[in-house]
């Protein structure tokens, strides 16, 4: 009689096709998503308003800081006058550079996060909102009313007197900028004008004693057509500007105080990283760095005595930071 045959070796393979039938659709399951992770790399889509160069150093500076902490992020650059809802609709988080950009986006309402860069902070209180809830924030082109008034007391310490005109669109600012020179101890004398049609007339009354006048970033006041006469007629009352831009120094402002597209752009793409990181939307901000521009021309024409532009930005720097 023969022997019986063992029943083991066909129990075993049972049982390890059983524990493959079972396994391995979990871990092509776990591959397929794996896969699908690796394919959903954080995506960044940068609109910008034109292609002009300020913009595009935004957006490089911007490129190169995001990626320097998020090296896999994905950057997409979009003209806005193109752009559609369908476009930002994935997208991890949205970039706007420039005013008409920022308003491109706002009408689309998009469901991701905006972070609007390179406009002035009242540009960005006039964009629509609807359904966008808290989903926005943004970078201003503005500098804070206290740094503004900080480097008038470093760099012109013996001038007592501010002069400021506003418009409809500057008015908080120009309110901002009264309370911390009233808190330096600072005389301010204002205007608030309607057009560029008033401006003449509201500078005679601001500056009826030399003061320094104080240009805020309102386009329907001071703008390319305006310049020329803002500063000639404050030369004329013997009143220096502080200017907005490198280019109102060039034009003939004493001082300048200014964030950089690149400054800017840096600071975006350090929040940007942020916030792929898993980090929330920040509040609006004014910018963290920035540069002071000296006319030395101007200077001496008018016989003001004044430290060199890397001086007074240092000392600045170092207030803010709390150090003597």
């Amino acid at each position: 009689m023969a022997p019986a045959r063992s029943t083991f070796p066909m129990s075993f393979r049972r049982l390890v096709f059983l524990l493959l039938w079972c396994i391995l659709p979990c871990a092509l399951n776990g591959a397929v998503a794996r896969a699908g992770n690796a394919a959903a790399e954080p995506s960044v889509a940068v609109v910008t308003s034109a292609n002009h160069v300020p913009y595009q150093e935004t957006v490089q500076a911007l490129r190169a800081s995001l990626l320097a902490a998020e090296p896999e992020a994905t950057i997409e650059v979009l003209a806005s006058s193109g752009v559609t809802a369908a476009e930002l609709a994935n997208r991890r988080l949205v970039v706007t550079v420039g005013t008409q950009a920022a308003q491109h986006v706002a009408e689309l309402a998009p469901s991701r996060p905006v972070l609007n860069t390179l406009l002035p902070a009242s540009a960005y209180e006039r964009l629509p909102r609807a359904g966008a809830g808290n989903n926005h924030t943004a970078i201003f082109l503005d500098q804070p009313a206290e740094r503004q008034i900080a480097l008038l007391r470093i760099a012109l310490p013996d001038w007592p007197r501010v002069a400021l005109v506003s418009g409809s669109g500057s008015d908080r600012l120009a309110s901002r900028l009264r309370d911390a020179a009233i808190a330096r101890r600072l005389q301010v004398r204002g205007a608030s004008i309607e057009s560029d049609g008033e401006l003449y007339p509201a500078l005679r009354q601001v500056l009826a004693e030399p003061s320094v006048l104080v240009a805020l970033p309102d386009a329907n006041i001071f703008n390319a057509n305006t310049v020329q006469n803002v500063l000639l007629t404050a030369y004329r009352y013997r009143s220096p500007v502080l200017g907005f831009s490198a280019a109102y120094v060039r034009a003939g402002a004493l001082l300048g105080l200014y964030s950089t597209p690149a400054q800017i752009g840096t600071q975006a793409g350090a929040v940007a990283a942020r916030m792929l990181a898993g980090e929330r939307l920040p509040a609006p901000a004014a910018p963290s760095q920035f540069e002071v521009g000296v006319n030395l021309n101007v200077a001496r024409s008018m016989g003001i005595a004044l430290r060199p532009a890397q001086e007074l930005g240092a000392e600045l720097q170092r207030r803010e930071r709390g150090q003597p």
